[in-house]
């Protein structure tokens, strides 16, 4: 990169070049599935080298780059803003989950509502169902219990966008073992109330439950601020 910018005569002030780390650089992600369409043999004939718009782009890269250049404007627009502005540039990570990770996480969270409830109505059981087969929600002993409130969609927004796919107490990211837990066992299990934990956080999470009915009590009271006001942010987006 910093070999590039050196050559680009455009750039009168490369004094920034001292120091890389100051370079905002914007770059995708994306794997290439398609490959750059080929020359013709006139082409290949009259030199590969007279085929360019500006240096070092070559004509013929649809469907490679396809709308990457305007989108990547977008994003150096916006970080230009932000900056203008004097507010924080804090884009999300393209890391996406697959149909099987997320249909994985609900099934497992799907699982844990049922011991919790079953837990819960042990002496107060409740033999009322709906037309689908469901237990109704209701309150027992200060404790909310009922179906669960999210679907397939809703983990994808919780991952993605709430949780930036990492643990939201040791910051583990999705390539370790990852589950959802309901923070607040007196709330519904809904995206507001809902938290992405790692393995030693979740066992941590569960044994504080088991010891003192309170999972939240688990974690450090700096950290529980954190997860709270995040989750207060997204009761906001919510009603957006």
């Amino acid at each position: 990169l910093r070999k590039m910018l050196k050559q680009d005569k455009s750039i009168q002030d490369q004094s920034c070049l001292e120091d890389v780390d100051q370079v905002a650089v914007i770059y995708s992600s994306e794997k290439v599935v398609v490959k750059l369409a080929d020359f013709t043999e006139e082409q290949k004939k009259e030199g590969i080298h007279k085929f360019g718009a500006v240096d070092n782009m070559r004509i013929r890269v649809l469907p490679v780059l396809g709308t990457m250049p305007a989108i990547m404007g977008q994003s150096l627009a916006a970080m230009a803003l932000c900056e203008i502005g004097g507010k924080p540039f804090n884009p999300m990570g393209g890391e996406r989950t697959g149909r099987n990770t997320r249909h994985k996480l609900l099934q497992h969270l799907k699982n844990k509502e049922k011991r919790i409830r079953d837990g819960i109505e042990k002496d107060d059981p409740c033999d009322e169902e709906d037309a689908s087969g469901l237990r109704p929600e209701r309150i027992v002993n200060g404790n909310w219990v009922g179906p669960l409130q999210i679907d397939a969609d809703d983990v994808e927004y919780l991952l993605s966008e709430v949780w930036r796919n990492r643990c939201c107490v040791g910051g583990e990211t999705l390539g370790t073992v990852l589950s959802i837990s309901r923070w607040n066992i007196a709330k519904p299990s809904n995206c507001q109330n809902l938290v992405l934990l790692g393995v030693k956080a979740m066992q941590k999470f569960d044994e504080a439950a088991a010891s003192t009915g309170d999972g939240r009590n688990g974690v450090s009271d700096d950290i529980r601020q954190k997860i709270e006001a995040r989750l207060a942010s997204c009761k906001i987006d919510s009603r957006a």
